[in-house]
């Protein structure tokens, strides 16, 4: 459930992973088709493009920065920017939590800790989105 970095150096929490994206469909498949559908799509649209890394210093035996350059187009080639709607990520918080609340004692250790961190990655998008909106001006009060 890894999110890219942005040029800040912190995560963005609107990126993320196809293991992700999979997972959300899966629990939500059976009680939202709709969003369902919405999730879906996203992992068969295109992911977003690789991360480039310093020019390729090549040589017969291959350097760091071609491992360092393999590795960052493995992370960068499979993940996906989420661009909803405020109200389909309360859904799909709402499902992911009501799922967790119905299955918490069939659930077996691994699949309890992947849902929870699951729901954390999009509270993060949640709150990004929050944090993002502007500031309304302090209205004054009517009496």
């Amino acid at each position: 459930m890894t999110k890219e970095t942005s040029s800040s150096g912190t995560r963005d929490a609107a990126i993320f992973s196809r293991g992700s994206l999979n997972f959300t469909y899966e629990l939500l498949r059976e009680t939202n088709a709709e969003l369902a559908s919405i999730i879906e799509n996203i992992i068969q649209s295109s992911p977003l493009p690789t991360l480039d890394t310093a020019p390729n210093k090549s040589t017969e035996n291959g350097t760091p920065e071609d491992f360092s350059k393999k590795k960052n187009e493995a992370l960068g080639s499979d993940h996906f920017r989420i661009e909803l709607r405020p109200l389909q990520i309360r859904a799909i918080l709402e499902a992911l939590l009501l799922h967790e609340q119905q299955n918490q004692d069939t659930q077996n250790i691994c699949q309890e800790i992947m849902g929870q961190a699951l729901i954390e990655d999009w509270m993060n998008l949640a709150y990004q989105i929050i944090a993002e909106l502007p500031e309304e001006p302090e209205s004054s009060t009517v009496h």
